[in-house]
């Protein structure tokens, strides 16, 4: 099978889902922070949020993983499949380290 040039999107998929949590979980402490939201629904809703993008990113990794174990992939293709594979993992330990910390911290001030 020859590489199609569309699944070259899939590169940058994990890290715009990182790019779409960022901003809602910004987004929404704010607004929560603005209309005085208890700090206890705020804190479950941005977890809540954080982990919806969390499972995306971790499902789309579950796909393409297994989709490199396919025997009819030209070389080109499974050099992208795998780079693919492993810019969602860089997505997912990045989104743990730079989102999750933030869950910690005092909601509002």
């Amino acid at each position: 099978m020859q590489l199609a040039p569309r699944r070259l999107w899939w590169l940058g998929a994990g890290f715009a889902l990182w790019c779409s949590a960022l901003v809602v979980l910004y987004a929404l402490h704010a607004i929560g922070c603005r209309f005085g939201w208890q700090t206890g629904a705020l804190r479950m809703t941005l977890a809540g949020l954080l982990l919806a993008h969390m499972i995306a990113i971790a499902w789309l990794w579950w796909r393409f993983s297994r989709a490199m174990h396919a025997p009819v992939h030209t070389p080109i293709a499974t050099f992208v499949q795998a780079v693919i594979v492993w810019t969602l993992i860089a997505a997912l330990v990045s989104a743990l380290i730079a989102l999750a910390p933030a869950l910690l911290l005092t909601t509002c001030t």
